[in-house]
């Protein structure tokens, strides 16, 4: 003979109140968290978008050389981020750096 398993109560409500979820819930719901990453994903895309100086009105639009150029502004940014980008960055990790290690330092003993 099979044996029957009984799940815990608060598991079952759990399964419960899951499946009770509107279609809408399932597909909108999401945590704050969610929503900032989406929204930092769109105004990304958007840069991308505006420095390839797409317009999808336009009757000229060519996605070749919308794809050109995008390329040419990221080799640009490369060039720029090789050639001035290491200023900031050594100045950040001047402060950041110290902290960090600390940081690590003390939580060591929390840390399994």
């Amino acid at each position: 003979m099979s044996e029957i398993k009984a799940e815990p109560a608060d598991q079952a409500t759990a399964k419960a109140v899951r499946a009770k979820r509107h279609v809408l819930m399932r597909l909108f719901g999401i945590k704050p968290s969610g929503w900032l990453r989406l929204i930092l994903l769109c105004v990304l895309v958007g840069f991308v978008v505006m420095a390839a100086e797409f317009d999808p009105a336009s009757p000229e639009v060519n996605a070749a050389r919308a794809v050109q150029s995008f390329l040419s502004s990221a080799v640009q940014a490369l060039g720029w981020a090789v050639t001035h980008f290491w200023k900031p960055a050594l100045a950040g990790a001047g402060i950041v750096m110290p902290i960090w290690v600390l940081w690590r330092m003390v939580t060591l003993p929390f840390r399994s």
